[in-house]
């Protein structure tokens, strides 16, 4: 599947919402006092939102014709890993290194715990890893587990019928099972209908890229979430509340996007670059916007040194994207490029071992 733009650019979006929610406390933290950033700004949230949807058109789309192969699966798995793993280890351990030094730094609103092991591995646990948003990350490992199993085991055109049946699985679980396991509250997460819906709509994009459905589906979901915006009493929805409101404009939002490309309509350039850069953004903004946050805040309580928040904001704003791009050009996609090259050396020993017992035989 070619690279569609439209998508790169929504992934843009998406870090960048995530990104402004997270401003948000650190404007209180760091700032001079004066909120700048309106009550609106925790609606970025979303962005965490539009990621799971994506995912899941994205590994429909990436998957086709690949169905009832182990193989298939394994190179699959093994890719996803390699886009994953790699970037977040780096970050993950120098956090760490700050972690071991000060602990208090991490992870203060938990008190300050964390499972290394488990971070590093993205496994569920009841303490957020050592970089936040990785639990995020936690979701869409368990994800690509459970699609790499549908992948093997059944035929293609019957992947709809077993993305219902998880779907009801999901509902089924939260409506009957009481436990405490990090892992069943990770199988039955609301937010897996979000990756759902995204697998859904690639299987009738690819079938039938229909102009007309796409306006009725963001019309319909815009009244739906609004509806539901009506009933919700908290500030951050969360769990089958936060699906409806954000999951499901995030859904139509998509699914308009990429039937927009088919008719040449298509995103900025400059927001395809973020978009590229988007998994550096979402791992290291929390850090960027920490430490220069940090830096402002001690320059101006030491000095006559002063910056208006407005100004702090855009700062900071400026220093997240740039440390984003920096981190994709020298980080995130070198150790893509050795993933994949250790991926063709593993090929071809296979090969060469294939060939020499033919050989044989």
């Amino acid at each position: 599947m070619s690279k569609l733009l439209n998508i790169q650019g929504l992934r843009g979006i998406a870090a960048l919402l995530v990104v402004c929610f997270h401003l948000l406390p650190i404007e209180e933290k760091y700032g001079d006092g004066r909120v700048v950033l309106p009550d609106f700004f925790i609606h970025g949230m979303f962005g965490v939102d539009l990621f799971f949807v994506i995912s899941g058109f994205i590994m429909v789309s990436i998957t086709k014709g690949q169905f009832q192969h182990t193989s298939n699966a394994l190179s699959f798995l093994y890719h996803r890993a390699s886009r994953i793993y790699p970037t977040y280890w780096f970050y993950s351990s120098l956090v760490l290194i700050f972690f071991l030094i000060r602990p208090e730094w991490v992870n203060s609103a938990q008190g300050n715990h964390v499972n290394i092991i488990s971070s590093f591995l993205l496994w569920p646990e009841e303490t957020l890893p050592l970089i936040n948003v990785g639990w995020t990350l936690i979701h869409e490992v368990y994800f690509y587990m459970v699609f790499s199993i549908l992948l093997i085991c059944i035929p293609e055109k019957r992947l709809s019928i077993f993305l219902f049946i998880w779907g009801a699985l999901v509902v089924f679980v939260n409506l009957y099972v009481v436990t405490d396991s990090s892992v069943i509250h990770l199988i039955a997460h609301p937010l897996t209908m979000e990756f759902i819906a995204g697998a859904l709509l690639a299987i009738l994009y690819h079938k039938d890229s229909s102009w007309k459905f796409a306006v009725f589906l963001m019309v319909a979901s815009v009244l739906f979430s609004s509806i539901l915006i009506l009933f919700n009493q908290s500030k951050f929805p969360s769990d089958w509340w936060r699906v409806g409101i954000y999951g499901t404009p995030a859904a139509a939002i998509l699914y308009c996007l990429v039937i927009a490309e088919r008719r040449n309509i298509v995103f900025n350039k400059y927001l395809v670059k973020i978009g590229d850069a988007s998994y550096s953004i979402y791992l290291l903004h929390i850090l960027v916007l920490s430490a220069v946050g940090r830096v402002i805040y001690v320059l101006s309580s030491r000095t006559e040194f002063s910056i208006p928040n407005y100004a702090l904001l855009i700062v900071l704003l400026f220093c997240v994207i740039i440390s984003g791009l920096i981190s994709y050009r020298i980080i995130e996609r070198p150790l893509l490029k050795i993933s994949r090259k250790l991926y063709e050396s593993i090929r071809t020993y296979k090969s060469n071992i294939k060939i020499k017992d033919d050989r044989l035989h």
